[in-house]
Formats: C-alpha cells, sequence, structure tokens
C-alpha cells in the first residue's frame, strides 16, 4: 500500500476527522484504504475511529479493528470513551479487551532521574563599574593570569600600592575617577581601596563586591567600620574578602582563603595574609573585630535584629535585609539545566549562575547544548559552566533508558 504524499494525506486526515465528528460514519469508513496508510496514526487514532464507525453501521467485523490496533499497541482507551464501551462494552471479553489495552503502555525511553539546580539565594549584585567606561579602566589594570586566583591576588596587591592611605572622601566616584585624582596626588580611606579592586575584579571577570564591615556597638563611637571587597573565586569555587587598604586577604588553619560568612563564625582571629607593598596586616585580633556585622553591595544580613544607624550619624542602607549570610553568598558555579532539541533527540544545556560564564561543558567537552545517550542503562555525566579562567567545579547529571 502506498503513502499518500503529505498535502493529499493531510487532507484525508481532516476529512476523516470531520467526518468522526459528525458521524459520518460511512465517509469514514470509505477512507480505511488510505488511513490504513498514514502510519503516524493508524493504530492510535484511525484503528479505533473505525472500529466504532463500523459498530455504528452493523458491520461484523467492527471489534476486529479494535483488536488489531490493540495487537499493535494500543492503549488509550480512554480518548475514545464512552463511544468504545458502548459499542463493545456488552462482549464477554470486554474486561480482558481493557486489561490488553493497558498492558501497551510503554515505558519512558529516556528518564532523567537526578539533575543539579542553584541553591536559594536573594539576587547577586556586583560593584561594576559603568559599562561605557570597563575598556578605559581594563587598559589601567594589571594583565590578568590564566587561574581567577592568581589575578585576583596580583590585583589586590596592586590596588595596596596605588597610594598611602588617609582618612579622606572627597567626592571620589567610580574607579576611573579615584585613579586619575591618585595620579594628581590624592589619598583616600578604605572605601576608595574598595572600589578600584572590586570595579578592577570585575572588569578582568572576576564576579566582585564592595563589602561594609562593622564592629560591636557600631552605632556609636568613631573608628566602627571598615572598608573591603568580597570576590568569587573560580578557582577557589568559593567567595573570599581581599582587603585593598592593607593588600591582605584571611586564610583558615589548613591556608584556605575565607569568605564573610566563614570569617564572621570563627570564634578565634583568622590568620592575615599580606601580599601588598605596604601598610600590611600585623594585629590580627584588632582587624578581625571588624567582621562583627557585614553587608555587601546590594544586601546586608542579621539573625536577630538589624541596626541601620552608623556611628551615631549615619544610615546603614542597604537594598535587600536577610536574615541568613548564606543568601547573600550564592554558590556561582552552581547552574541550571535545561532541556532541548538536539537532532530531533533529547538533549541538555547548561544554564550559568555565575554572570561571566562563557558557556557550558559535558565532561569536560565545550559546547551549547548535548545529547543524552539513549543506550540501555544507567548513565551519568558531570556539567559545568565555563568563564574565561576555565570550567567551574562540576555537577553531576544522571538519566536511565532503555
Amino acid at each position: 500500500m502506498s503513502t499518500p504524499r503529505p498535502a493529499a494525506l493531510a487532507r484525508v486526515r481532516t476529512i476523516a476527522q470531520d467526518a468522526m465528528r459528525g458521524g459520518r460514519w460511512w465517509t469514514l469508513l470509505d477512507l480505511e484504504r488510505t488511513l490504513r496508510a498514514d502510519t503516524d496514526f493508524w493504530r492510535d487514532l484511525w484503528a479505533p475511529s473505525l472500529a466504532i464507525a463500523a459498530h455504528k453501521v452493523g458491520l461484523p467485523t467492527a471489534r476486529e479493528r479494535l483488536d488489531e490496533a490493540i495487537d499493535a499497541g494500543f492503549h488509550q482507551v480512554d480518548l475514545f470513551e464512552p463511544e468504545l464501551s458502548a459499542a463493545f462494552g456488552r462482549d464477554e471479553d470486554w474486561d480482558g479487551v481493557l486489561e490488553r489495552a493497558r498492558a501497551n503502555v510503554p515505558g519512558p525511553p529516556l528518564r532523567i532521574t537526578d539533575w543539579p539546580e542553584p541553591g536559594r539565594s536573594a539576587p547577586l549584585r556586583l560593584e561594576a563599574i559603568a559599562a561605557h567606561r570597563e575598556t578605559q579602566l581594563r587598559r589601567r589594570l594589571p594583565e590578568p593570569s590564566a587561574g581567577a586566583w592568581d589575578t585576583a591576588r596580583a590585583l589586590l596587591a596592586w590596588t595596596n600600592g596605588l597610594w598611602r592611605h588617609a582618612n579622606a572622601r572627597i567626592n571620589a566616584g567610580d574607579s576611573l575617577d579615584i585613579l586619575e585624582q591618585v595620579a594628581l596626588g590624592a589619598r583616600y580611606s578604605c572605601v576608595e581601596y574598595s572600589i578600584v579592586l572590586a570595579q578592577g575584579l570585575n572588569a578582568v571577570r572576576i564576579p566582585a563586591r564592595k563589602a561594609d564591615l562593622r564592629r560591636g556597638d557600631y552605632h556609636d563611637g568613631v573608628g566602627k567600620g571598615h572598608a573591603v571587597a568580597e570576590a568569587w573565586i573560580d578557582d577557589l569555587d568559593s567567595w573570599v574578602v581581599l582587603d585593598g587598604q592593607h593588600g591582605a586577604y584571611w586564610v583558615d588553619e589548613e591556608g584556605r582563603p575565607l569568605g564573610l560568612p566563614e570569617l564572621q563564625a570563627r570564634e578565634r582571629p583568622a590568620r592575615p595574609v599580606n601580599v601588598g607593598p605596604r601598610d600590611g596586616i600585623t594585629d590580627a585580633g584588632l582587624w578581625s573585630a571588624y567582621f562583627r556585622h557585614a553587608s555587601v553591595t546590594g544586601a546586608a544580613w542579621a539573625s536577630s535584629e538589624f541596626v541601620p544607624t552608623f556611628q551615631d550619624r549615619f544610615v546603614v542602607e542597604t537594598e535587600r535585609l536577610l536574615h541568613d549570610a548564606a543568601d547573600a553568598h550564592p554558590r556561582l558555579s552552581d547552574i541550571a539545566v535545561a532541556v532541548t532539541s538536539l537532532d530531533g533527540a533529547p538533549a541538555v544545556r547548561v544554564v550559568p549562575t555565575h554572570p561571566y560564564a562563557v558557556g557550558g561543558a559535558m565532561d569536560g567537552r565545550a559546547g551549547g547544548a548535548w545529547a543524552l545517550d539513549r543506550g540501555p542503562g544507567e548513565h551519568r555525566a558531570a556539567l559545568a559552566a565555563l568563564t574565561p579562567y576555565g570550567e567551574l567545579a562540576a555537577r553531576e547529571l544522571r538519566w536511565s533508558a532503555g
């Protein structure tokens, strides 16, 4: 039996559907020869429809069409109820017919059984220079290294050496404005160090924000605050505090660089590591006291109560007030998984959370999407986001087929 041309088949399908809806049973039966050639819909649509039509006009072969469909794998009985039961429900074997049909439901050819998704966090805000000024800033910065951590350390040391600290703020502006004033002899406070460092890090595609630190009882007195930067370091898969004024960062007992949540949770002062040319930290206890309270670009947090007054003169402003520091520290190696089609087959692609991601990888292979292996059995793969500094920490995807 030859297959009708697509245009002709489309017309036949329309006529058949209209005949079924309108109860024109002989019209539908007259199309049987052509409908049998419609391999896409014969088993699941036309065979049961013709069985109903044959019953309606009293043909003794009505059940044969339904049995043929079930033998071929038909199982969507519910789509044709109550017509099928009205036509064949009095048959002695009808319950067995329904069981045969239900047994035809196949298992899915492929099931994604486990996949990564980003953790809960507040929206990420970075301390970045305006886009139209970024290229100009980048020209002034040290050349990035292959790794994010080496690049961040070099930029930290460079920032520390730009000027000698002074408690002065004179409408400093963004990092380019600060650098231009420094070139004319200006000296600034910790705030300006943090702005230059954070905006410089973002310019070389290392996510960073300004962090304001506050000692206990910061609502009154003087010298209760300090400003640093906090950056997501791809190599370390973590946030790290970087102090531009002192050219320093803090590490734990194993030498692991620390971010704000870890520093706030410590009972003993962390060890500072000085990489800048001057003004390094010598009294760890003194400076660790500033980690009692903190906020970053876009968010502040407090477990129980938040004091919005600083040194009896200023308001501690924040775009979002949180209870948990973890909500302000998304893991930027986290990814979501998108399901898509690749050449008609199920495929996945990586959806990064890292703001400077340049793509994704599956099992170390960079690409836009990857077809899922449909060979029988259990499968797994490592998915990761890619940044200018390489592949981030991988997350596992699992699926089964067959």
